[in-house]
């Protein structure tokens, strides 16, 4: 397998591709879960300028391994290809949050970023095209609560409240570790995460996600579980409703968490990425 796939990647550089797809198809029929084999598929589909097979590839790399570089790299260069240099921005600053040393990484970024530079502002959304962003104002954290972040599983922030300039960190930090935690519990025949509970050393996050959505509330460490895991409950129920995903009027109740719950006597206020444990619920 590894050599077949050595003379795939050879074929590749010297421009052979029906030889290499072959060699890869062969590949991916011994081992259909190898993400090298899977890894030159979407090179390949980029270079016969099919960009929405090569994004499958390079996306089914990911879910596999959501820090993987080279897949990052590839839906950046596609999503700049296609006119959306804001997607190819965040993807290349995930890459690099993993992998500091990637000259081509840093390469591509500095062009885009660049190319922001230079691009007349974008005109202002009207009101009958607004953005499809939950309105975070709406969501009522509780008494005691620090921060809110909402993203889908790859990490890719939708919104966040407090805005914060390190909230796309924390929403890409968050997503690794459910990404960690949930192929543990895989691996374990234990199913999907759906809640979880971290300790980043300032504060308890209590999480919710489905796979594709999550829902992270940062309350004091003192916070009792049950009632913050409530909490959080309440405020996926009022996400989703924001987001248009459930119907029936928003779950925006009172919170569950008192006001006077006691505060982490080393909470910062400021969101935090996760750095400890998780627990799932």
């Amino acid at each position: 397998m590894p050599g077949a796939l050595r003379r795939a990647e050879e074929r590749r550089r010297e421009g052979r591709y029906a030889e290499a797809g072959e060699l890869v198809a062969r590949a991916l029929e011994l081992d259909p879960d190898n993400l090298h084999a899977h890894l030159l598929a979407a090179y390949l589909h980029a270079a016969r300028r099919a960009p929405e097979r090569a994004k499958a590839e390079f996306q089914w790399v990911l879910n596999h391994d959501a820090t993987h570089a080279r897949a990052l790299l590839g839906l950046a260069r596609i999503a700049l290809e296609e006119g959306d240099a804001n997607a190819c921005h965040d993807l290349l600053r995930r890459a690099l949050r993993f992998y500091p040393d990637f000259p081509e990484a840093t390469a591509l970024l500095a062009a885009v970023r660049t190319r922001r530079a230079e691009a007349p502002p974008a005109p202002h959304p009207s009101a009958t095209h607004s953005p499809a962003h939950p309105r975070v104002d709406r969501l009522h954290l509780p008494g005691t609560g620090r921060a809110l972040i909402i993203a889908r599983a790859d990490g890719g922030l939708i919104a966040s409240q407090p805005v914060a300039e390190d909230a796309k960190d924390v929403a890409e930090a968050l997503a690794h570790m459910l990404h960690l935690a949930t192929g543990a519990l895989e691996r374990a025949g234990l199913g999907p995460l759906h809640r979880a509970i971290v300790d980043d050393g300032h504060d308890a996050v209590f999480t919710r996600t489905d796979g594709e959505l999550m829902v992270s509330l940062a309350l004091p460490r003192a916070t009792d579980p049950t009632q913050g895991l409530l909490d959080v409950n309440r405020l996926w129920s009022a996400t989703l409703h924001e987001l248009g995903l459930a119907g029936g009027t928003p779950a925006i109740a009172p919170p569950a968490t008192p006001v006077n719950t006691p505060v982490a006597s080393d909470s910062t206020g400021a969101p935090h990425a996760p750095q400890a444990r998780a627990r799932a619920r």
